[in-house]
């Protein structure tokens, strides 16, 4: 076996992995870790943090916990992840949205149940400024990221798009009035380009760009559609971010994969279990972009600490050789995961993810 002499720090890990370069070990990578099962693993907040404050909110119950920086740098240092995510740029408004029907109603938001159906109800859309109160979030966020790979989560503009619409009159409207969807993607895609120039003028590392497109089964639309109608908006997105990506979608996009390729981004996230084959993808697909995830969300909630281990093992033996792969699981570190379970994952990395890898 070669003998291992390189060391590098979690944001070079990511980085080199995202480049498809030779790495120390298989990078571990979450959009969001939930605050809840981080301090279950810790045993107390007051390991996580020793703000006051948070440690009270916590102990409140508080829902999810994504703002302070200095908690996710310390969640991550506990649980051997390499990275921090700035989820800011998505939630100017209350409630999680970028723009609103009504700046007063912030409780509509953008996932209110299709609440846009007409042009009329895009020209009404109220988009919150990019000004400096918006970016200072960020900037504080990336003056302490220390060495992790600090990344920001941002939309591409599909996903809010048919939120926003409500799934069924985004479909129909695909079919029978395409402009509207159009005229509604181009509003979108507008602001968020401009979200995106931004934050890639920031010290993240990063981006983390969500775009939920597919079905376990098959994508939402025909390639043809998503080509002609939707490709061009969502690239504009794209070409703002000058960072290294990574794209995020659940289920099968094999049917749209080398058309999402064009887009630019270094890798996608987080391969469904059960949407696509792995073996083909990485054959196919693993020295065009990096693989990041496929460790069963619904392993991590419902299965044991030894069948975690025996997924992790099996998939760094399947993603891992020739580099271009990173640990994740199938989607983000819920409230639901079982803490054993998540420790199982990060000790089975930490034993079979060194490179030269060492696996059956």
């Amino acid at each position: 076996m070669a003998q291992r002499t390189m060391t590098m720090t979690q944001r070079e890990r990511v980085l080199a992995a995202l480049r498809l370069e030779p790495v120390d070990r298989v990078p571990y990578v979450e959009l969001l870790f939930d605050a809840r099962v981080a301090l279950q693993i810790a045993g107390r907040p007051e390991r996580l943090t020793t703000d006051p404050a948070i440690v009270a909110a916590l102990n409140r119950g508080l829902d999810s916990v994504r703002g302070p920086d200095l908690l996710d740098r310390d969640i991550s240092r506990l649980v051997g992840r390499d990275n921090i995510a700035y989820w800011g740029a998505i939630g100017p408004f209350p409630g999680g949205v970028s723009y609103l029907l009504n700046p007063a109603q912030a409780h509509l938001g953008a996932s209110a149940d299709g609440i846009v159906k007409t042009r009329e109800d895009v020209d009404r859309l109220v988009f919150r400024e990019i000004d400096d109160a918006f970016w200072e979030p960020a900037r504080q966020f990336v003056a302490h990221k220390d060495d992790f790979a600090a990344c920001a989560l941002l939309w591409l503009g599909i996903d809010p798009l048919w939120h926003s619409m409500g799934f069924e009159h985004f479909c129909l409207s695909l079919a029978t009035d395409p402009g509207l969807v159009e005229y509604f993607l181009e509003r979108i895609t507008d602001w968020l380009a401009q979200v995106a120039t931004g934050l890639c003028q920031l010290d993240f590392d990063f981006i983390w760009a969500a775009d939920d497109i597919a079905y376990r089964t098959a994508p939402f639309f025909s390639p043809k559609a998503y080509r002609r109608r939707l490709l061009p908006y969502t690239r504009r997105v794209a070409e703002a971010i000058t960072k290294p990506w990574i794209y995020h979608s659940d289920g099968n996009l094999l049917p749209l994969l080398d058309d999402l390729l064009s887009q630019g981004m270094n890798a996608i996230h987080p391969l469904e279990p059960g949407s696509m084959d792995l073996d083909d993808l990485k054959h196919r697909y693993g020295r065009r972009c990096a693989l990041v995830g496929n460790i069963d969300i619904d392993l991590l909630v419902r299965g044991t600490p030894d069948e975690v281990r025996q997924q992790v093992r099996e998939r760094i033996a399947q993603l891992g050789p020739n580099y271009g792969y990173l640990l994740s699981s199938s989607n983000t570190i819920t409230e639901h995961c079982r803490p054993e379970n998540v420790v199982a994952m990060v000790e089975a990395l930490r034993d079979h993810g060194q490179y030269p890898l060492d696996v059956p």
